[in-house]
């Protein structure tokens, strides 16, 4: 008989048996069948283990305390014995005896028959429980201290607690601060863009020259060849109006008053209009040369008149298109205007994220050339125009940065801004000028409390039952206090002190720092200008 049995597993297949007996030095053994084996499940697989054993020259012997599997084995051809005995000797299965029939005086039970010596064991020794497995006692071992590790880890690190501490807290503001601001200085980034622009275009005058119809005017010379013969009169009279015609036949009326030419040759220059107005009148030079109704009783052969110059001033009416300083003004004004929109949109196109850019565009001085000037008869003109404007980018958040530092900086030494509490900005730009160098004005509104050391207050608490911490921190110069644990109420406050957030803030109804400030007088310090 073997004394080195293969102690078979209960979910053990015939595959894995089979391999077993394959290794087993010897051609003898013993395999013991614990109860419920999947082995021992199917008169199949002891007909497979049998043609198995066959084939690798192994005598097998079954073992195995329960009468179904025996029946099976043995039908195969296998022997069979119920157990084993401590010398690794099979012991057949017994019959089991019916018991005696008790009578009522019979007061003590009948003791089953046993073996003399060695008994059988009661129950099936197995390879689970006698066999050690290093590797599957480590794979236990292991699971058993993840399982333990996750646990302590659960209790250490998942827990958590939020403390809100209710500030006894005061507005605090600072009103009308001057900060500025230039180009690679902090703490306000400002970038500077200038952008030139040139536009030509044509307008058209709005002044003109209007000519209006006027009569052309002139001299003439009369001549009096007359001899004074009897009359006493001192020479020949034209009267004012005289009409003269000239070759074309034209009339021309004397406007000098009533004139007398002396006799014997004498002479005497008056001035002449013309009758019809118009550039008509204007006739050359000795070409008013007839007296309309002259000389009454004398020869008008020996009266002469002519015009030594050509007469001129006569005028056709019209209107000619002339350049104004008004119109040389209005197109300045218009290309400077366009150009400004134009260099506007492109700046304000043209700011990166988070920037904005200052309301005031710092222009440089047009250059302005047209081809006509004022006073010249034009109908149009042409102007040329460039100017260079300057923007100036500004970052929002820089701004806003800037007042709350400035609003920290006066902050007194035992008191501190509740950050959780958001601090309120207003500003405007106050001024800007070339070169990127920009001046804002505004204000900070917060609330101030007393400094607490948060870092104390975290060790003071952590891993202390939640009373004794509440006890502590309701010491604390603070209005109320509470705590909320996660992900569920414990005894303790969580173990680790970075797992305690403290929340410092104002009551959730407290009005807005700004407004607060408006109904208090504020502790603010006096300064006005940030450096």
């Amino acid at each position: 008989m073997a004394t080195n049995p293969i102690y078979v597993e209960t979910e053990e297949e015939i595959p894995e048996l089979v391999e077993r007996l394959r290794r087993y030095h010897g051609e003898d053994t013993m395999l013991v069948l614990p109860m419920r084996s999947r082995i021992g499940q199917s008169r199949f697989n002891f007909q497979l283990l049998r043609n198995y054993s066959a084939r690798l020259g192994k005598r097998v012997t079954v073992v195995c305390d329960d009468p179904a599997v025996q029946k099976m084995a043995s039908e195969s051809g296998f022997p069979v014995f119920g157990a084993v005995s401590p010398d690794g000797e099979g012991i057949p299965s017994e019959a089991e005896r019916a018991q005696p029939i008790r009578k009522w005086w019979q007061r003590k039970r009948i003791a089953p028959t046993t073996h003399v010596g060695i008994g059988a064991p009661t129950r099936l020794l197995t390879k689970t429980a006698t066999e050690l497995k290093p590797g599957r006692f480590l794979l236990y071992v292991t699971a058993i201290s993840l399982i333990l590790v996750g646990l302590f880890a659960a209790a250490v690190f998942v827990p958590s607690a939020s403390v809100t501490l209710i500030a006894q807290a005061a507005p605090f503001t600072e009103k009308d601060v001057e900060i500025p601001a230039q180009p690679g200085k902090p703490p306000i980034k400002v970038r500077t863009v200038v952008i030139a622009k040139s536009n030509s275009q044509g307008f058209k005058v709005t002044g003109s020259i209007d000519v209006p119809l006027a009569p052309s005017t002139g001299q003439v010379v009369y001549t009096n060849d007359l001899k004074a013969g009897f009359t006493s009169s001192p020479g020949l009279l034209f009267r004012y109006g005289q009409r003269l015609m000239n070759t074309n036949g034209l009339e021309f009326a004397q406007t000098s008053g009533d004139t007398v030419v002396p006799w014997n040759g004498g002479q005497k220059t008056v001035n002449v209009i013309a009758v019809k107005p118009g550039s008509a009148g204007n006739v050359g030079d000795h070409t008013i040369t007839q007296i309309e109704e002259c000389c009454g009783p004398f020869d008008a052969s020996k009266v002469h008149v002519t015009n030594p110059q050509a007469t001129g001033g006569g005028t056709d009416p019209s209107s000619t298109p002339q350049m104004t300083v008004s119109d040389f003004d209005a197109a300045r004004a218009q290309l400077e205007q366009s150009i400004h929109q134009t260099i506007a949109q492109e700046l304000s196109s043209g700011g990166q994220p988070g920037e904005r850019l200052a309301e005031t565009i710092i222009f440089g001085p047009p250059q302005f050339t047209t081809d006509h000037q004022p006073q010249e008869k034009v109908p149009s003109f042409t102007g040329t125009m460039t100017v260079s404007g300057e923007g100036d980018f500004y970052n929002d958040a820089d701004v806003i940065q800037a007042y709350k530092t400035h609003l920290t900086r006066l902050v007194p030494n035992d008191q501190q801004l509740l950050t959780e509490s958001p601090i309120q900005v207003q500003y405007r730009l106050l001024s800007s000028a070339k070169g990127g160098f920009l001046v804002f004005v505004g204000s900070a509104s917060a609330y101030v409390a007393p400094k607490l050391d948060e870092e104390k207050i975290r060790a003071s608490i952590v891993g202390r039952p939640v009373a004794q911490a509440r006890f502590f921190l309701e010491k604390l110069p603070i209005k109320s206090v509470a705590i909320k644990e996660q992900p569920l109420a414990l005894p303790l406050m969580p173990l680790l002190d970075r797992r305690i957030t403290l929340h410092y803030v104002v009551e959730s109804n407290a009005p807005s720092a700004a407004s607060a400030a408006q109904a208090s007088p504020s502790p603010s310090a006096s300064p006005k200008r940030s450096p």
